[in-house]
């Protein structure tokens, strides 16, 4: 008996293991992409909270393309409230000059808010 086969119909390959061919079947070995924090935050949230859909997502092959989504829609969801809570509370490159401490006092803040939200709306929902 041969060790492979291929079936002309669907074009898989079989091996021979024992007495019975098994299909070949591979995952595409794609690089998954790089994850920032939000990325990781919402695989944990969807493996512990949600574990249908992160088993659905999973199966599907459809996973990393949903945290990177969900990725790249926090970052710049945080980047845009960071910087339009600066404008608006007046945390400018002047500030930072003058008092730097201040600076970073306030930025820290506005940061550690813009993550709130994007949390809260984004990775958590």
């Amino acid at each position: 008996m041969q060790r492979f086969i291929t079936d002309e119909r669907t074009g898989i390959q079989y091996e021979l293991i024992g007495d019975y061919y098994y299909p070949c079947l591979t995952i595409e070995n794609e690089e998954p992409p790089t994850l920032t924090k939000y990325g990781r935050m919402r695989e944990r949230y969807l493996r512990e909270h949600r574990k249908i859909l992160y088993i659905n997502l999973l199966t599907s092959g459809k996973l990393y393309e949903h945290l990177a989504d969900i990725d790249t829609s926090a970052c710049d969801m945080a980047e845009y409230l960071i910087k339009e809570m600066a404008r608006k509370q007046g945390v400018t490159e002047e500030l930072k000059g003058k008092d730097m401490m201040k600076w970073i006092g306030l930025m820290n803040n506005i940061r550690a808010c813009a993550d709130e939200i994007v949390l809260n709306d984004i990775v958590y929902s």
